[in-house]
């Protein structure tokens, strides 16, 4: 080979080799960005990215699940019940878990699911400390009045240490109206935000329709003040004042909330409500009438 031939040769390698580191350059590059891209951000939760989370998810139920809930809460029945799942954002409170009772209609169980990821999106960390719903059947549990056809359940509430870790209870938890644990709670806290996210989005839902949120005059008042501080409108505090009650006999409910939502339209006549009929009813009333709605103020 003649040294010219030679010297084009070796420049012809040269070129190729150049090339190839190029290329090689590239893929690199590509791979370091693919990874930028996909460290979480802080704050977020692994797996979640920072999109939030579908608001009209699973609003219907697919064939052969319709579930049916039969007569009143009170004294009734639940059909094709669908069970709660504990989850990413919700779990079973330990006091209740072996009982099992965590059955409800697909309204029901949708409406939670939809609240605990709303409030995990806005304020990650905890999640929704669910407690009993109903039966897998419906009928009468222990220690209760109602829940007996899968449209009531217990919430506990969103709560926290003294230096704001969130915290997870083995039970439900007292609180008085400073927001201060009582009994061997002492050392907890009242989550007001978390709180008011939870009773803002179950009772602002597209498809189940909140009738009622039991929980005592204090925490009522330290939860309409943290919808004013938080610039909540009007009507949505309106429409907390009206949902949320101390019951008049009984427990005050000072350890959690206790959620009732009106029968589905599909499930009429054989479900069966009882007054008040609130704006948000879904359909007519039977007086044609709806009740008024108390101002926040």
């Amino acid at each position: 080979m003649s040294q010219a031939a030679s010297k084009g040769f070796k420049g012809s390698k040269g070129s190729k080799l150049l090339q190839s580191l190029g290329v090689l350059a590239v893929v690199l590059a590509c791979v370091l960005i693919g990874v930028v891209a996909f460290v979480p951000i802080a704050g977020a939760r692994p797996g979640r990215g920072v999109r939030p989370p579908a608001e009209e998810v699973n609003l219907r139920p697919p064939p052969g699940m319709r579930s049916k809930s039969v007569s009143f809460p009170w004294e009734g029945r639940l059909k094709n019940a669908l069970k709660l799942q504990e989850s990413e954002y919700v779990r079973h409170v330990n006091e209740y878990s072996e009982s099992g009772n965590f059955y409800g209609t697909w309204e029901l169980v949708q409406l939670l699911e939809r609240a605990a990821r709303r409030v995990a999106f806005r304020m990650p960390g905890p999640r929704l400390s669910v407690g009993e719903l109903s039966r897998h059947e419906g009928g009468a549990i222990p220690g209760h009045h109602s829940h007996e056809n899968g449209r009531d359940v217990d919430l506990g509430f969103y709560m926290t240490l003294a230096d704001g870790r969130p915290y997870h209870g083995f039970a439900f938890a007292d609180f008085d109206a400073r927001g201060l644990g009582t009994g061997p709670n002492r050392m907890l806290r009242f989550d007001d935000a978390r709180n008011w996210e939870l009773v803002s989005k179950l009772i602002s839902d597209a498809d189940a329709r909140v009738q009622y949120i039991f929980v005592s005059d204090a925490i009522q008042g330290r939860l309409l003040a943290e919808g004013m501080r938080r610039g909540a409108t009007a009507g949505l505090l309106a429409r907390a004042k009206t949902v949320m009650m101390q019951p008049t006999e009984g427990h005050p409910h000072r350890n959690h909330f206790h959620v009732r939502i009106y029968c589905a339209p599909a499930d009429r006549p054989n479900c069966k409500d009882r007054p008040p009929y609130y704006p948000w009813y879904p359909g007519v009333p039977p007086s044609g009438q709806y009740a008024a709605m108390r101002t926040p103020l």
